[in-house]
């Protein structure tokens, strides 16, 4: 039937967080050839983002810039502001942490960063609290 082939794309085309693949780029590698150090055309860099990098789990160490129940950004290189902005999978999860507290975060990279905006990230989980 039709509703069932309609299922069936939906699937298809929205897998399962569990199912994308891993990805060990820092954040140093990332931002040099995607973000703000990219001296690429920003096509390029949203052509090599799209293929090499969203939708990818990452895992980031950084420092707590902010820090909401459902989210929080870090800053990774020490320099500036935030570096990734990351929404957790449970909503609760950013509750007790604290800004300037170190965190490391296993997330689903979703947007890509540059000079002004932060890398952003969705299904996050804290994986340790330093």
């Amino acid at each position: 039937s039709v509703g069932s082939a309609g299922i069936d794309a939906q699937r298809i085309g929205s897998p399962s967080p569990k199912s994308y693949p891993s990805s060990s780029a820092t954040y140093a590698q990332i931002n040099a050839e995607v973000g703000c150090e990219s001296k690429y055309s920003d096509d390029k860099k949203e052509d090599i983002f799209n293929s090499k990098y969203k939708d990818r789990w990452m895992i980031w160490r950084g420092k707590v810039a902010l820090a909401e129940a459902d989210n929080a950004s870090l800053n990774i290189d020490n320099f500036g502001t935030q570096d990734i902005y990351v929404e957790f999978a449970d909503k609760d999860a950013g509750y007790h942490l604290t800004k300037g507290s170190t965190i490391t975060v296993k997330f689903l990279m979703s947007r890509v960063g540059g000079c002004f905006l932060p890398f952003s990230g969705k299904q996050a989980v804290i994986i340790r609290s330093y």
